[in-house]
Order: structure tokens, then sequence, then C-alpha cells
């Protein structure tokens, strides 16, 4: 998980989103909007898996007085100190950790008991670093149990798969209650094949979920889930 590329990161990953952020608007501006109207419950945050920050809007960052981050990526503090250098310059303090929060969740959020938590687009990507899938989607519905009585949010895939540059994408929506894959399914009518990110149930079952469209790449496309428990 290290140098030019990984499943979910490396130097590859930061070029092309360095490179074609300005076609993520479908994901990038209603993620800011749902960002920094979170309700959150402390001015301290611990953020988890952001790689450098390329989904998250500075002013959502400088609520902040302090944050931690987690990421396994060894390029990932780099560039995010590079892309959010105008929040970090205007007084918020970062700490950043190298390790798998997957395997060190309950002692972080011990560690940082006073901090809200996000999860920035990344437990979508647990699926590729895993050889079970039955495991992986059991590890992913646990964290909101390991979660309880925490203000926590998550953006996060759900499905990815092709489509068509000459086609539009579909419309962004909210639903008030968990969304089977079968149900998101059916909003992607092209046919190829789509990867389920086992995702379903991160989020407790009745939180309000709003599904974004993101063309990630040429003639690939996300759905990506947002909820948070507050």
């Amino acid at each position: 998980m290290t140098g030019l590329a990984s499943p979910s990161g490396g130097l590859i990953w930061h070029a092309r989103a360095l490179r074609r952020r300005d076609q993520w608007r479908s994901l990038l501006d209603p993620l800011a909007e749902w960002l920094t109207t979170w309700p959150v419950s402390s001015d301290r945050l611990l953020l988890l898996g952001p790689s450098a920050g390329w989904c998250l809007p500075d002013a959502f960052l400088a609520r902040f007085s302090a944050i931690h981050a987690v990421d396994f990526d060894p390029l990932a503090e780099m560039f995010f100190r590079w892309r959010h250098r105008r929040a970090l310059s205007a007084g918020v303090t970062l700490t950043w950790e190298r390790t798998d929060f997957m395997q060190q969740l309950p002692a972080l959020l011990a560690r940082h008991a006073d901090c809200v938590v996000l999860f920035a687009n990344v437990l979508g990507q647990h699926r590729l670093h895993c050889t079970d899938a039955a495991a992986c989607e059991s590890q992913l519905a646990s964290l909101r149990t390991q979660l309880a009585g925490r203000c926590w949010a998550s953006f996060h895939d759900r499905l990815s798969g092709d489509w068509p540059d000459s086609v539009a994408l579909p419309a962004a929506f909210r639903v008030g209650r968990r969304l089977s894959t079968a149900e998101l399914g059916r909003q992607t009518a092209h046919g190829g094949e789509w990867l389920d990110h086992l995702t379903t149930d991160v989020l407790p079952p009745n939180v309000e979920r709003l599904l974004l469209p993101w063309r990630l790449t040429a003639g690939r496309m996300h759905w990506v889930e947002l909820g948070r428990n507050s």
C-alpha cells in the first residue's frame, strides 16, 4: 500500500484527484453543503481515512480548532497539508497518524473521546483490501455499535460501475431509511458490472441518507452515500 499505487491510494490516485476535481462537482458541491451544515457537538475532529482531503472543503475543516487525521497512505499527509494549507494556516491544529484505523478504531475512539468522528470517503474502500467479503461486510456493519453515543458521520461508496460519458448522471436523492443494494441498483439502468462496496449497513437504519452520483473517471460512476447520527 505504498508507492505509486494501492487499491485505494498512492501517487496515481493523488494525480487523478488533482486532475479531475473540476469534473467532480456532482459530488463536491452538495457534499460541501452537507458537511458545513452538520451540527457537530465539538470543535475537535477525528478524521478517518481522509487521504489528501480532495473531497473536503476548507470551510468545513475551519470549523474545528484541532483535527487528528488517520490514514495509512504514506503520501496522504503531505498532500493534505498542501491541499488545505489555507485552513491550517488560519489556526486549525492538525496532527497525523499513519495506521490502519479499521484495526485501531477502539483505541482511537478511546484516546479521542472529545472528538466528533468523520469517515471521509473511506469505508467503501475497505472491500478492496479484504479477501473475505462476508467478514468485510460484518466489520463495516459493526462500526455503528462501536460508535454508539458518539457524534459521527460518514460519506462512502455504495456501488460503482460503468456509466457512459454520453449519458447524464442520475439525479441525487434523499431517503430516510436503510436503502438496500437492490433498491439502489435500480437507479443504475446502464449495463456492465457493478461493484457492491458492502456499506449497506454502515449507518443506523433510520437516519436520513443523501445519495450522490460521482463520475470518478471517464466512463465510471459511483453512488456515494452520506449519513450522520445527529
